[in-house]
């Protein structure tokens, strides 16, 4: 097996970790999209230096490329001096055409690390339902059968391993939302980083995956295509022969351990998708949970004594932290308010026991007189399901929702009335539970935002099923 830097050059990344890697890594996206328009990735060495010139000319920051530190300003200095520390790096090379004319190519090798490079920055998503049609529909088509390794199996082992790929990508993407929910975001940015994961997550990839791009759809077709063609022998020889020449194998017996490998991983990824799914959609309600819960929770704070001293306190630690004007006062006001004194407790890693007390208390007998009247009982009953009432449960949601659209086919979120937080905790639920098929509405949202009692989140259309 080859080892990475075997192909790459040694000091191949060395541009990108220097004190200009921002610099370098937007010079080198540039050149890459010079040679869109080309027929091969070369294009004229004057067409580079007049693309790097024109983004130098924006920022007329001082570089250093030499080792004796000089700075250049120069916008076209500065391009020069980028195309050949590139070269020097092993990005890019120069080719000589009969005319005399020097062109600047890329190395094949770099062409897919800046493609990664580009999907990173776009975050491009993963149509999967793309993916599982071409698998499936290659696996169809008998007249693909003639040459089966070249034509379906090498094709349906790569999107297999692209699939999985793309739904750890969605994975790992759902728990960097979850990490970057913390204690010190405010409700509204809490409210903010909620809306952003439903657009980007929830309503686009996630959803996807679940309704119109569901990967269930297909899977047993093609689990039960692998196995038809394991069985064939005639297939399998078909098979045997391609792979020895697609990947110049020269034993017979080790291509055909190597194929029935590849056409095995493959229907072992399909029968893993139900655990590799369960896993988002346990992250993907535990996110959801939090956002409502912190929500919540910062909504209610304040409204209480307790929270309005949690308040003051929390002002006055700023103040100190930040020597305002206030931290030298605060110790004489703070004097008549309340006294600090030290606690002693039993740590768990004292070398003392803890003492457990023992006590035998005598239970007092039942009282046989009614705690509770017919009448107490009913008001209670009545609280409960007043209560209940309350809640912002799906079939609340979804009967305020009723309500609302009574009469109407659409409405915006702007016609709610918010009158009180409870209100625009509500909004948030009407978003939450959209995706739900049996409720009786869903929403169409835009990249319009609105503000309601101080806290801004995107704007959206409520239709009615």
């Amino acid at each position: 097996m080859k080892n990475l830097f075997q192909i790459l050059p040694s000091d191949f990344f060395k541009p990108l970790t220097s004190k200009y890697r921002q610099v370098y890594a937007d010079c080198i996206l540039l050149i890459f999209n010079t040679f869109k328009p080309e027929i091969s990735y070369g294009v004229n060495r004057e067409i580079v230096v007049k693309a790097l010139t024109e983004y130098f000319e924006v920022d007329d920051m001082e570089m250093t490329f030499d080792d004796e530190g000089t700075f250049i300003k120069d916008a076209r200095e500065k391009a020069n001096a980028v195309i050949a520390s590139l070269k020097l790096c092993g990005w890019i090379e120069y080719e000589q055409e009969r005319n005399h004319q020097l062109n600047v190519v890329l190395y094949e090798y770099a062409v897919p690390i800046i493609e990664s490079m580009n999907k990173v920055i776009q975050e491009e998503e993963a149509e999967y339902q793309g993916l599982i049609s071409q698998i499936h529909a290659s696996l169809q088509n008998r007249d693909l059968y003639a040459k089966p390794y070249e034509l379906i199996i090498k094709g349906v082992k790569e999107n297999t391993d692209r699939l999985i790929s793309e739904l750890k990508k969605l994975n790992a993407s759902i728990k960097r939302h979850m990490d970057k929910q913390t204690a010190d975001m405010s409700a509204a940015e809490i409210i903010d980083h909620f809306f952003a994961y439903h657009k980007n997550i929830g309503s686009k990839a996630y959803l996807r995956m679940k309704t119109s791009e569901n990967i269930s759809y297909f899977r047993s077709s093609i689990i039960e295509k692998i196995e038809e063609m394991m069985e064939n022998a005639t297939v399998m020889e078909r098979a045997v022969i391609g792979f020895m020449e697609v990947e110049q194998e020269e034993d017979k017996e080790k291509a055909f351990d190597n194929l029935v490998s590849e056409l095995l991983d493959v229907k072992s990824m399909f029968y893993r998708l139900d655990e590799i799914i369960e896993d988002i959609d346990i992250k993907h309600m535990r996110y959801m949970k939090n956002a409502v819960m912190r929500a919540r929770f910062k909504l209610a704070t304040g409204n209480n004594m307790e929270g309005k001293l949690a308040k003051i306190l929390d002002l006055l630690a700023e103040e100190i932290n930040n020597g305002g004007e206030k931290a030298e006062v605060v110790s004489d006001e703070l004097i008549s308010l309340c006294s600090i004194y030290t606690q002693g407790y039993i740590s768990p890693e004292s070398l003392r026991a803890i003492p457990v007390s023992r006590k035998n208390v005598v239970v007092d007998n039942l009282s046989e007189v009614q705690l509770m009247s017919d009448e107490q009982r009913l008001l209670y009953k009545e609280a409960l399901k007043q209560k209940n009432r309350q809640r912002f449960s799906r079939k609340n949601i979804n009967e305020y929702v009723s309500t609302l659209l009574e009469g109407r086919e659409r409405m915006s979120v702007e016609e709610i009335a918010v009158e009180s937080k409870r209100d625009l905790i509500r909004i948030i639920y009407i978003s939450i539970y959209a995706g739900n098929r049996a409720n009786n509405y869903e929403l169409k949202r835009t990249d319009k935002r609105i503000n309601k009692m101080g806290y801004e989140f995107p704007l959206f259309e409520i239709i009615k099923r």
